[in-house]
């Protein structure tokens, strides 16, 4: 029998909190927002990437003194590390070339609310003995600044990676995790509430209707129980996306067991129809051949075209003085599978496919933002 979302509990703490969820965990977590937010102690929030670790941030700002004030949501992965200190700091006029005016950085804007500072383990180490002094004093400098200034916030920040292990790689400050974890609470993954995996599908269901201005799908016991017991990755993130793509492509429809078998995650991070009869292993397996062979073939392509301009125009002495651009050259020596993929042409061929999106592409390649704007800078990739 189909579900429908007013038949759905969706929590003892949706009404009034907005966090869906029976399970126990989902419960000692609210308990511990809810105790927390009316002081001024700073919070980690862990937990795999899509958990909520905003959604519980948000909350805890919401419920704090401080909720008709500022909250700022931070990525820290998302900044190249060069311009981190002045977005979080600032800069007084003619810090550098192109600082024309004085400007105030994230810590400023905030002043009497909160900041929440995601991926905090992508924070550079140069920038973590500044954040470590606003969390001990309250003042910083901006870049290029002579003077204190003083502020007023609350610094909550989360993180997806395991902060001790990197205080002993020498990677994460020991004295910036101790000031940060005052407050430590571990967001639950997907897999370990299960129970709550329903709930999750129903309002997204009708928040994507409404979004996308589709009819609702109406799902049955068995598309549910596929669900359910899949592994989601991206966790309540990924979910939403899933639930958001079958909202366009099966709109009306109520969903069956078979709709979701149809629909996979393949390992670019999209969901397409799968070749019925295929296994998963079978199918990635096929597509991971058929594109190395397509690279294999356009490189060599390049490689006589390059050998074709290039010998009309260059001494053939050139050549001989520089056997081995010759033998790279040579139409005759085929480039292999194995050698046809690179770093960089990874990364341009992700770009590419998210249209510079450098968000999407960094989640696909699964590496922070700074890190592949640091590759973008390396290779010379243009988007």
């Amino acid at each position: 029998m189909p579900l429908k979302q007013l038949e759905m509990d969706f929590g003892p703490n949706y009404q009034d909190y907005k966090v869906i969820g029976h399970s126990e965990k989902i419960s000692e977590i609210i308990t511990i927002v809810k105790t927390v937010a009316p002081t001024g102690l700073s919070v980690l929030i862990s937990g795999e990437s899509g958990t909520g670790k905003e959604v519980i941030a948000s909350l805890i700002h919401n419920l704090s003194e401080r909720k008709n004030s500022r909250f700022i949501p931070i990525n820290c992965g998302a900044i190249p590390e060069g311009l981190i200190e002045n977005e979080l700091f600032g800069h007084e006029k003619g810090s550098f070339t192109s600082a024309s005016d004085r400007s105030k950085g994230y810590f400023e804007v905030a002043d009497k609310g909160t900041i929440f500072l995601d991926e905090i383990g992508e924070l550079p180490l140069s920038s973590q003995v500044k954040l470590l002094r606003v969390l001990e004093n309250g003042t910083f400098m901006k870049v290029g600044g002579s003077t204190n200034i003083k502020v007023d916030v609350r610094v909550i920040a989360a993180t997806n990676k395991n902060l001790s292990r990197m205080v002993e790689k020498g990677t994460f400050r020991e004295d910036l995790y101790f000031r940060l974890k005052a407050v430590t609470m571990h967001l639950p993954s997907l897999k370990e509430r299960l129970t709550d995996i329903p709930l999750f599908v129903m309002k997204f269901a009708q928040e994507s209707a409404d979004k996308y201005k589709r009819s609702q799908l109406i799902f049955e016991k068995e598309a549910l129980s596929e669900i359910v017991n899949h592994h989601w990755k991206g966790n309540v993130r990924e979910l939403k996306n899933f639930i958001d793509m079958l909202t366009v492509m099966e709109t009306g429809k109520t969903v069956d067991g078979e709709i979701i078998k149809k629909y996979i995650k393949n390992d670019k991070g999209t969901y397409l129809p799968v070749l019925v009869g295929e296994s998963q292993h079978q199918h990635d397996n096929e597509l991971i051949f058929r594109t190395l062979l397509e690279i294999r073939n356009d490189l060599n392509l390049i490689k006589k075209f390059i050998l074709n301009t290039y010998t009309k125009e260059v001494s053939p002495a050139y050549f001989e003085d520089e056997p081995a651009i010759k033998d790279i050259l040579d139409p005759s020596r085929e480039i292999k599978p194995a050698e046809s993929l690179s770093e960089k042409q990874e990364i341009a061929a992700v770009l590419k496919k998210h249209r510079g999106n450098r968000r999407k592409a960094a989640e696909e390649l699964n590496m922070s933002e700074r890190t592949l704007y640091r590759k973008i800078e390396k290779y010379g990739i243009n988007i």
